[in-house]
């Protein structure tokens, strides 16, 4: 049986009873096997026993961490641990999104101004929300004036350029919006490029050899070791730069941000953009820099404010930055980098 939360609990007392068998096979041989007459047996037998008890503790003990103490995300936030994250540190409003909940029609004398992102901008490995991005803005803003600004975290993991179209407009038309803040990220073209069954990217292979919810210190292994090197996992920042060198892929997102750009004009209302980085990027064929070049004339063509946020992580190292190891989103540190710099950008004057 599993709860969702921990995952196959009689899996885990099928562990703990080989565990315990193991060690009263080996009390045993030490207990009752005739060493004197046959002592080099007795000293190979008895130092692999040994080795593999001590092993099995140890496998245990990782095992019973994993399971229900470990409390952390990962990149797809697939795992009993990521799980148990979500469960304990993340509450959704009626909109689906990690925020409070937004009255309507909108407060007097209040302005609005809605980020829309994907999991960059939901705070995703971020335990307090006070420590996202976007509610440092909304004290920097209380600070000012109290309840003069809204911020709104309009955001879900996963999102697209294309899934962010309706929510902009929502947010215009139904919560009534001054402003809108594009939050984006380098892997918005996702849904735009090509994938096959053995090739991925959005969906890495899972294990085939075992569940990974019957032993979570296997499934952290193969999250740890086995899944960086998979051709989806290790090819996914150079597939994205082949999108990106692709005129019709770029075609098709520069139409959908169009898109964005002209529902906000026609109604006037301010639009800004922000370019998140990557903090720990890969690949042989990726550019970050030349996407967020690229992104910038396109966006100054148009005349649309943007702030590029790839300079403010360059001076740190990507460890002090990433959420953890298994983990490439931001952390609570780079977010209050994040905001200190969109502060300065579009509202410090």
């Amino acid at each position: 049986m599993t709860d969702g939360t921990f995952g196959y609990l009689l899996d885990y007392m099928v562990w703990c009873v080989l565990l315990l068998s193991l060690l009263v096979h080996t009390w045993c041989f030490f207990r009752w096997f005739p060493r004197r007459r046959r002592p080099r047996a007795a000293l190979v037998v008895g130092n692999g026993l040994m080795f593999l008890c001590l092993l099995a503790i140890g496998a245990w003990a990782g095992e019973t961490f994993l399971r229900f103490t470990y409390v952390a995300t990962d990149s797809f936030g697939v795992s009993l641990p990521a799980r148990r994250w979500f469960a304990l540190y993340t509450s959704l409003n009626s909109a689906g999104c990690r925020d409070k909940e937004w009255i309507v029609p909108r407060p007097q004398h209040t302005n609005r101004i809605a980020f829309i992102g994907d999991s960059f901008t939901y705070g995703w490995g971020v335990d307090n929300v006070k420590d996202r991005f976007t509610d440092r803005l909304q004290s920097m803003f209380d600070a000012q004036k109290p309840h003069a600004v809204e911020v709104m975290n309009v955001a879900k993991p996963g999102w697209n350029t294309g899934d962010e179209i309706q929510p902009l407009k929502d947010m215009i038309d139904v919560y009534g919006a001054d402003e809108v803040v594009l939050c984006y990220v380098p892997n918005d073209i996702e849904d735009l490029l090509p994938t096959t069954n053995r090739f991925n990217p959005t969906r890495p292979p899972e294990p085939t050899f075992f569940n990974p919810d019957s032993s979570c210190l296997l499934d952290y292994f193969y999250r740890t070791m086995i899944l960086p090197r998979s051709p989806s996992v290790s090819g996914y920042f150079d597939w994205l730069a082949r999108g990106y060198a692709d005129a019709k892929v770029w075609k098709n997102e520069s139409d959908r941000l169009g898109e964005l750009i002209q529902y906000c004009q026609l109604r006037s209302v301010k639009m800004r953009v922000i370019l998140l980085p990557y903090i720990r990027s890969g690949g042989t064929e990726f550019n970050e820099e030349g996407v967020h070049s690229r992104m910038r004339q396109f966006l100054n063509e148009r005349s649309v404010q943007v702030a590029d946020l790839l300079p403010i992580v360059k001076s740190s190292a990507p460890a002090e930055l990433v959420v953890n190891r298994n983990d490439p989103h931001p952390n609570a540190t780079a977010h209050h980098l994040f905001a200190d710099a969109i502060w300065k950008a579009f509202y410090s004057h």
